[in-house]
């Protein structure tokens, strides 16, 4: 199996070749998914159609890691249609649901986490899908470290050929001035992308040698790796974490939050500890070692308590976010593999990774996810406040939304703002219109080291906005203008409408002059917000008929709904 032990090229040939029978599909969805992305690097990065790019570079890569699980799950099958009709059905489904995440330019916080987290558990599923109705996990265990392996090997293989060609090609311009440059970026595609995959299936386990029943020895290397090196370390953060608990118990103080990361690492590390040395609960002797790794479970559940009251200072002093809810799911879960692993004797394992993923698909994707149950729950609470404070119309303008913060109590308003700003972070500025206009500036209060609070109560209705384009590409010179000019310097006219007069350098033309352009305050308010929210958005362009200015950036300062400030810079368009 070991793909080290065989350098005849005629072995190699065959078992790539069996892996292409045996993973057509894969296969297919690879050689679609190199050839498109050597099309893309030879256009200069430039899809052929920006919409369907997403597409063909997400559904290839995710369809080929699904038809992997499936072709391992249905192979086994008896009823040969049974297995066809189940791959053909799960596909469709996948690329019903590429074609559908498609058409979205920009992925919500909703989509991104249900995508993540999918793709996440198709990189499980070729691990644990084909040992979902098995009574032993020793099958499991000897498929899994072979896979692994398997998949170290054809990344080191196509890592080792990629810088191999890479220094032959550079060679060639060392020794003989033979210019290559342009090919560098096809070969680790070509590698990468379709050989160290290909390499990788032909080392997955197949027929008798998926299914082995005997354990694998638990070897004198691997054995001396986990006593004097991987428990020492594991038994080192346990012995810290009960030294930090004691301290909390006497001097009576919360933990701070970095316990959750420390305790979470700890509970790693026990898991993968239990799997590295899973053969040993299966081999006579060894008391010692097992009763170790059979009793860690149990002196992980204190731990796990002080990971819970941590968890419940956060959520009571700050409120919840989506993080915060994950890593609430995450202690639970944590709880009932201890709990499990203990009434098992770490003797069944595969359910671990397995209700890992299945969790995490569970509250990512859906109505019911953590991100859609996080998203109602703070609109929810904002609005609440809002109307307990006497507000009686939503949503709230800019200048209302600076009136009412110094109105109510200060731990209110730092809440309600910092859960106004978290919204519009993480999800969309969309998502409070609701609530507050686009003009209304949150985040004042949202962190302790923010804008002083007494600042702000003194004059909240002074607000800022701004804006910076990267002018460092292709700009496209409106219809009828033929000459452009860099130009700086805006005088304010009209505070109704941001009337401002354009000053061009002397060096244009004989004499300095002047053009109007006449616009709205809300047009650089929903720029700056967009901005900020949207990797890319149209070019702001004034346009008066006589001249059109390319706005590079800008700045505004508001009191009240009056402009006391306005600096804009850009690209001045003449006939």
């Amino acid at each position: 199996m070991n793909i080290f032990k065989r350098f005849s090229l005629a072995d190699w040939l065959k078992q790539l070749g069996g892996a292409c029978r045996r993973f057509p599909v894969a296969v297919l969805l690879l050689v679609f998914l190199t050839g498109y992305l050597v099309l893309l690097i030879h256009r200069g990065g430039n899809p052929i159609d920006e919409k369907w790019n997403f597409f063909y570079v997400f559904y290839p890569a995710t369809g080929a890691l699904l038809a992997i699980s499936l072709q391992l799950l249905t192979e086994d099958f008896k009823r040969r249609m049974v297995a066809f009709l189940t791959q053909v059905l799960v596909h469709a489904l996948w690329l019903g649901g590429s074609l559908y995440l498609t058409q979205f330019g920009r992925f919500t916080m909703q989509q991104m986490v249900g995508v993540s987290a999918t793709v996440a558990t198709m990189v499980l599923s070729p691990f644990l899908l084909c040992f979902f109705r098995k009574d032993d996990d020793v099958p499991f265990w000897n498929f899994a470290q072979r896979l692994f392996v398997a998949l170290v090997s054809g990344i080191l293989v196509g890592g080792i050929l990629t810088l191999g060609i890479i220094l032959f090609v550079q060679s060639l311009d060392w020794l003989f001035d033979v210019q290559v440059d342009g090919w560098f970026p096809y070969i680790p595609t070509v590698c990468m992308v379709l050989l160290a995959p290909l390499l990788a299936m032909s080392q997955i386990p197949a027929g008798e040698q998926k299914h082995i029943r005997q354990i694998s020895p638990f070897t004198g290397f691997n054995r001396g790796v986990v006593q004097y090196l991987f428990i020492p370390l594991l038994l080192l953060y346990l012995a810290t974490l009960y030294v930090y608990a004691a301290k909390i118990l006497f001097t009576w103080q919360l933990p701070v939050g970095w316990v959750c990361y420390l305790v979470s690492a700890s509970m790693l590390g026990m898991v993968i500890l239990i799997f590295i040395s899973y053969p040993v609960q299966h081999e006579q002797g060894r008391s010692f070692f097992k009763g170790l790794t059979r009793w860690l479970p149990l002196a992980m559940l204190p731990l796990l308590a002080l990971m819970s009251v941590a968890i419940g200072r956060r959520l009571s002093d700050y409120g919840i976010t989506v993080a915060r809810l994950y890593v609430v799911v995450f202690n639970l879960w944590c709880y009932a593999v201890c709990i499990g692993l203990l009434l098992c004797r770490n003797k069944r394992i595969w359910w671990v990774p397995a209700s890992f993923a299945v969790l995490l698909f569970l509250i990512s994707v859906g109505p019911w996810s953590i991100p859609n149950v996080t998203e109602k729950r703070l609109l929810g609470e904002v609005r609440e406040a809002f109307v307990k404070s006497g507000v009686k119309q939503l949503p709230l303008t800019g200048f209302q939304y600076a009136e009412w913060l110094p109105s109510v109590d200060k731990k209110v308003a730092k809440s309600i703002d910092s859960k106004l700003c978290y919204l519009q972070m993480a999800y969309d500025y969309d998502s409070t219109l609701g609530l507050v206009n686009k003009d209304a500036h949150v985040g004042s209060f949202s962190t302790d080291r923010g804008v002083d609070y007494s600042v702000v109560m003194d004059d909240t209705s002074l607000r800022y906005y701004n804006n910076s384009e990267n002018l460092m590409r292709n700009i496209q010179v409106p219809d009828g203008y033929t000459h452009m000019t860099a130009v700086q310097g805006v005088e304010l006219v009209d505070q109704h409408g941001i009337r401002v007069v354009l000053d061009v350098h002397a060096w244009m033309t004989a004499n300095v002059t002047t053009y109007r352009f006449e616009t709205t305050l809300n047009q650089f308010i929903d720029r700056d917000i967009e901005r900020n929210h949207h990797d890319s958005v149209e070019p702001l362009i004034l346009d008066n008929g006589d001249a059109a200015m390319l706005v590079e950036q800008f700045s505004l300062t508001l009191q009240g709904d009056s402009v006391t400030h306005v600096g804009i810079s850009g690209i001045l368009f003449t006939r």
